[in-house]
C-alpha cells in the first residue's frame, strides 16, 4: 500500500506542476515566451539604468560587462522570487480542490516551486548560452556550485512556501506584504552590485542573508570558475534546510484546518 500511495502522490505532483505551467500562460498570445520576455526586459532596463544613466561599474576591475554580471545572478533570484510568491498562494488558489478531494496538501506547494524553477531555469540556460556565444567567458567548471546554489534556493523557497501558504489560509493580508518584503531582499542582496562594493562594516551583516550568500556564490562560480561551496555557503544550505523543516512542521499543524477556513 505504501508504494501505491507514493505513486499516487508522485502522479499528483506532476499533474499539479504541469497545471501550474499551463495555467500561467493560458490565453496569452506569446504563451511560454513570456517566461523569457519578462526577465530579459528587466535585464535590459537594469543594464540601461546602471550603465547608461548612472554609469556604474559592476566590478572594481571593470573586466566583466554589466549585462553578464547581472544575468548570472538575476535568473536564480527570479526563480526564487517567483517560487515563493506562487507557492505561498498555492493552498488558497487550490481551495476548491482541497475541499473536495483528500490528498497531501503540501503537493500544491511543491508543484508551485518546481514549476517556477523549471520555467526560469530554461530561460537561464538560454541566456547563458547566448552570453557564451557572444564571446564572453563563462566557466563551465563552476556548474557544481551553481547546482548547489539552485538546490539551496529551491529548498529555502519550499520552506517559505510551506510556512507562508499555511498561514495565508488564515491571514489573507500576508499576500499584500510579501511582494514588498521580497523587493527589500532583492535590493539587500548583491544582484545589481557586487558584495565587494558594500562597505566592509555592512558587508558582514548583509551576508547573514542566505540569498545574498548564494547569489554571490553563483556569480563567483560562473565568472571565476569556483566549483565547490565555501563554509558560508554550506551554512546557508543548513539555514535553508532549517527553514524547510520549520515550514513543514507548521504546514502539517495547520493543514487539518484548511477545509473549514477556505
Amino acid at each position: 500500500m505504501i508504494p501505491a500511495a507514493s505513486d499516487a502522490s508522485r502522479w499528483l505532483f506532476l499533474r499539479f506542476a504541469q497545471r501550474e505551467v499551463t495555467n500561467r500562460f493560458a490565453g496569452s498570445l506569446l504563451g511560454g515566451l513570456w517566461a523569457f520576455v519578462h526577465p530579459l526586459a528587466l535585464l535590459g532596463i537594469y543594464t540601461f539604468v546602471f550603465t547608461t544613466v548612472f554609469r556604474v561599474r559592476a566590478l572594481t576591475d571593470g573586466t566583466v560587462p554589466f549585462v553578464v554580471f547581472l544575468a548570472v545572478a538575476l535568473w536564480p533570484w527570479m526563480a526564487f522570487q517567483e517560487a515563493v510568491l506562487r507557492s505561498s498562494a498555492a493552498v488558497v488558489a487550490n481551495g476548491a480542490l482541497i475541499k473536495k478531494i483528500p490528498f497531501a496538501h503540501e503537493l500544491v506547494v511543491y508543484a508551485a516551486v518546481a514549476a517556477s524553477f523549471a520555467v526560469q531555469l530554461v530561460g537561464y540556460v538560454v541566456v547563458l548560452t547566448f552570453i557564451a556565444l557572444t564571446g564572453q567567458t563563462l566557466h563551465a567548471g563552476g556548474a557544481p556550485l551553481v547546482l548547489f546554489v539552485l538546490i539551496s534556493l529551491a529548498l529555502l523557497a519550499t520552506g517559505l512556501g510551506l510556512l507562508l501558504s499555511g498561514v495565508h489560509v488564515f491571514v489573507r493580508d500576508l499576500e499584500q506584504g510579501l511582494s514588498h518584503v521580497l523587493m527589500l531582499v532583492f535590493y539587500l542582496s548583491p544582484i545589481l552590485y557586487s558584495a565587494a562594493m558594500v562597505p566592509e562594516w555592512l558587508r558582514d551583516a548583509m551576508l547573514l542573508n542566505p540569498v545574498a550568500v548564494l547569489v554571490e556564490a553563483a556569480r563567483d562560480a560562473l565568472l571565476h570558475g569556483r566549483a565547490l561551496p565555501a563554509l558560508r555557503e554550506v551554512a546557508a544550505l543548513g539555514f535553508c534546510g532549517a527553514v524547510f523543516v520549520l515550514g513543514h512542521v507548521v504546514f502539517r499543524r495547520l493543514s487539518p484546518h484548511f477545509e473549514e477556513a477556505l
